[in-house]
């Protein structure tokens, strides 16, 4: 066991605390670190780690002692501008071995809003530090299985193999929530943003995610019943219209390849998903993490 929890979540303040102040010396580094930030390896001190200025309030922190990995999703600002990033640290023998960092700095309308409003939340849901039962917990394989039925679903979904969820499920993409935010849908159109995850998924609208890959799940904390991926979602650009499952044909806007380079956080109970988070980057279509 590299540390316990709590010597994990330390490590993720340190380092954060370092990054901001632009000074690599006071983290206990290992000898074979290696650092990587939106999929491109680089030294420390080049990248986020130039340009970080300060901390948000935003910080949601998880860990798995059983591994020595901690993930990070928090607000920072780079040069006075918000970025959300999602970070994992890899520790080994108490000391930070491996660090990747991606770093969301997306102006797209629909995420504008998302370092202000992880702001105004200031930490993560309660749900997501809630001690599981331990009768009701899932093995780690078992919670594995349950985030990839969600990427199984989400790839080329077509309306079925929905993955389980509970009702309440809410997924906030780059600190606004898509799912169940009537706010975001036209009126006089049927509703769609309004929907829980699972509700979206029966229609088929995602369809022109064309492929999930690099599936990596770093962490898994079984107590709390998190799972942590790292996988990219392509999008060929090739298809430009869904046949939804109602009966209804819309348009697809996606009309050149691209990527999503993701960090996201799945919360399990009882065999469903309860609420997700994730920090999306869009990068070159088929990219690598470098990992």
């Amino acid at each position: 066991m590299a540390a316990d929890a709590s010597a994990l979540e330390k490590l993720a303040e340190l380092y954060l605390d370092a990054l901001v102040a632009r000074d690599p010396g006071t983290l206990p580094l290992h000898s074979d670190f290696r650092l990587t930030e939106n999929g491109q390896t680089l030294a420390i001190g080049d990248g986020l780690w130039g340009t970080a200025s300060a901390r948000g309030k935003y910080l949601h922190v998880v860990a798995e002692p059983e591994t020595g990995a901690v993930v990070l999703t928090t607000v920072l600002r780079e040069n006075d501008l918000p970025v959300i990033a999602g970070i994992r640290l890899g520790v080994r023998d108490g000391l930070i071995a491996e660090a990747e960092m991606v770093v969301s700095r997306s102006d797209i309308l629909f995420y504008k809003d998302g370092p202000a409003n992880l702001e105004a939340m200031g930490a993560p849901a309660a749900l997501w530090t809630q001690i599981e039962p331990e009768a009701e917990r899932a093995s780690r394989e078992d919670l594995i299985a349950v985030a990839g039925s969600y990427f199984d679903t989400l790839e080329r979904n077509d309306g079925r193999h929905i993955a389980p969820f509970e009702d309440g499920c809410r997924r906030l993409d780059n600190g606004v929530f898509a799912t169940q935010a009537p706010e975001f849908d036209k009126p006089g159109e049927p509703p769609f943003y309004a929907l829980g995850p699972a509700g979206q998924f029966a229609l088929g609208y995602f369809i022109f995610v064309t492929r999930i890959r690099e599936r990596r799940y770093p962490l898994v904390d079984v107590a709390r019943g998190v799972v942590v991926s790292f996988p990219f979602l392509d999008h060929a650009g090739t298809i430009h219209e869904a046949r939804l499952t109602d009966g209804r044909t819309v348009p697809i806007g996606v009309r050149q390849p691209f990527s999503w380079q993701i960090c996201e956080m799945f919360k399990i109970r009882r065999g469903r998903i309860a609420q997700i988070e994730v920090v999306l980057n869009m990068v070159p279509y088929g990219m690598g993490s470098g990992w």
